[in-house]
């Protein structure tokens, strides 16, 4: 009987071995199979959320009715708007700042402006053209819209009158023209003051013979920005203009040709212009404008009206920081459409404008009338400028 309780208790221990071995080799296995699911969810990479599809208020944001970059009615060169010819032929040599403008954008064609989105004029608008005033050849003006085109453009293009911004009452009939000139007289007295605005488009000029022909102010150009290249380019006449109307007692004011897409551009404008004028007396404003290109893509077309208006309340600002007179240039359609005018009320304005006759109905205080003007002592054209205002005495 014992040997049978030994071989039985040898054979238990042998199962219970066995038992051991396999309850190990399971739980090794369990082990190995919980890592490498551990693992494998760690490294599985989370899955992106759905993206937010864009809405009417994303296309509303893009809209396109005040856009500066599409193509004008009517194109003019460069040379047919001399004051625009923002960068001359040899506008390389032009500059006293390091790496100016890129090549070739000199031989593209500018423009002060391109026309907006076409659109049916309102119906008040079109119930008063069909009226047959006949206004300055076709209807500009009513009582509530007025016509931003220039008659040259072609159709009328109507806007609302903003009754909030001050307008300039003013009468047609106190415009009187002698020769190339434009007057302004009020009960029989002349208020207005006759000028030019110049670059080195112009060339040499022979200033005392400007002078002799009538000219009481000149507007000089400091420079530009390269629409593309955003390098700041000066004028290299500017100082020989400077200089030969302080030597026949023209009086000088100037203005900067802005691509200026932030306010910390404008003021590095301002201050370019301030700069220059090197102990000169300038009494007449510094001007900032800003103009856009047609069949090429620039710095500004996608500012918004807000953008752009703060863009030139931060060189005016800075200009008038200096002690000197600020001053904002556009065409009317730019004024109109480019602009917030309600949020320039104290700034004063110079408006470029051919028309015989402009309606623009707000005030401005200076207005370029002619681009094509012939004046003694400059070769080529001319642009005409009319001053409601004596900024010598201002």
């Amino acid at each position: 009987m014992s040997m049978l309780r030994d071989d039985d208790e040898d054979y238990m221990e042998i199962r219970k071995e066995k038992k051991g071995i396999v309850l190990g080799l399971f739980l090794a296995v369990s082990a190995v199979i919980l890592v490498l699911t551990l693992t494998f969810a760690m490294n599985k990479k989370p899955e992106k959320p759905p993206q937010a599809v864009k809405g009417k208020e994303d296309k509303a944001a893009t809209e396109e009715d005040i856009s500066l970059s599409e193509t004008a009615g009517s194109k003019r060169t460069s040379n047919e708007l001399s004051f625009w010819h923002m960068y001359d032929r040899d506008e390389e040599k032009n500059t006293v700042v390091p790496d100016v403008s890129d090549p070739g954008e000199d031989d593209r064609v500018k423009e002060r402006f391109v026309p907006e989105e076409k659109e049916t004029p309102s119906d008040n608008a079109l119930s008063e053209n069909s009226a047959g005033s006949q206004q300055h050849e076709r209807d500009t003006v009513s009582e509530n819209v007025f016509d931003i085109n220039e008659l040259s453009e072609g159709e009328a293009r109507f806007v609302d009158i903003d009754t909030r911004i001050p307008g300039h009452n003013r009468f047609d009939e106190g415009f009187e023209n002698e020769g190339i000139w434009k007057d302004y007289a009020l009960n029989g007295r002349k208020t207005s003051f006759r000028g030019i605005d110049v670059s080195s488009y112009q060339k040499d000029i022979e200033w005392d013979r400007v002078a002799a022909a009538g000219v009481d102010f000149a507007m000089l150009r400091v420079g530009s920005r390269g629409y593309s290249s955003g390098k700041v380019v000066l004028d290299e006449s500017l100082l020989n203009n400077m200089r030969g109307c302080s030597d026949n007692s023209i009086k000088i004011g100037l203005y900067f040709q802005s691509q200026a897409v932030n306010v910390i551009e404008a003021v590095e404008e301002a201050n370019y212009c301030v700069a220059s004028i090197n102990g000169y007396n300038v009494e007449y404003p510094i001007v900032f404008s800003s103009e856009s290109i047609i069949n090429d893509s620039f710095r500004t077309e996608n500012l918004t009206k807000e953008e752009l208006s703060a863009i030139a309340r931060a060189f005016c600002d800075t200009v008038r920081l200096y002690g000197y007179k600020p001053m904002i240039a556009a065409t009317k359609k730019q004024f109109a459409l480019k602009m917030d005018l309600l949020s320039l009320n104290g700034y004063d304005l110079w408006l470029y404008d051919t028309d015989d006759i402009s309606v623009f109905p707000y005030r401005y205080n200076m207005w370029q009338y002619n681009v094509t003007g012939e004046v003694e002592g400059i070769e080529g054209p001319a642009d005409l400028d009319i001053a409601f205002v004596d900024y010598s005495v201002k």
